[in-house]
């Protein structure tokens, strides 16, 4: 993760503007711009203060997998040039990721709110595969994930390309059937 998605996901986790973020930790809004747009690369005193002004902290973490916000982060760029294909496989990373990691770092792979993607159906996606998996082991659910935002009106099947289907409803995991995301509860096992 570069710094730069750590603090935009920090700051926009929190409804904060560039300016707003710069006014409470004495940064520029411009500063801010080059810093998220990964054209500057800060000192950690600045990042640490950045997240600090954004009501978050910065934790190691035992992995070197990466967590929800850097993957969404990327989902986004892919879904923006139109490689929806890359973002598939970009989402079976995050489940991967996921399945690998227990406790503590299974959720703290969960626990920034990452970006919206630009799609509706995929920030519901990321939301489902992280409650799915946090509930699987008994973990909580941040609360990012069970915003009213990331839930779907209509049902949507999880998919690219013209030959997904949608699958019969007993085999969609809870997550996503409550979100309306239709993805089949094999295409989540990891191989």
């Amino acid at each position: 993760m570069t710094a730069g998605t750590l603090i935009r996901s920090a700051r926009k986790s929190r409804r904060l503007t560039q300016a707003s973020l710069g006014r409470r930790t004495r940064l520029t809004q411009s500063h801010l711009s080059l810093i998220e747009g990964d054209r500057q690369n800060p000192s950690f005193d600045t990042v640490e203060r950045a997240l600090r002004g954004a009501g978050h902290r910065l934790v190691a973490v035992p992995t070197l997998r990466d967590d929800a916000a850097v993957i969404g982060s990327e989902i986004r760029a892919d879904l923006a040039f139109g490689r929806p294909e890359r973002a598939l496989r970009r989402f079976i990373q995050l489940n991967d990721n996921l399945v690998s990691e227990h406790g503590a770092v299974r959720f703290a792979l969960a626990i920034a709110e990452p970006e919206s993607t630009g799609s509706k159906q995929w920030d519901a996606a990321i939301a489902a595969l992280v409650a799915h998996h946090l509930t699987e082991e008994h973990l909580p659910v941040p609360e990012w994930a069970t915003h009213p935002s990331r839930f779907l009106k209509r049902s949507w099947v999880f998919g690219v390309g013209p030959y997904t289907l949608a699958p019969e409803s007993d085999r969609v995991p809870p997550a996503f059937r409550e979100r309306r995301v239709l993805i089949d509860e094999d295409t989540l096992r990891s191989v």
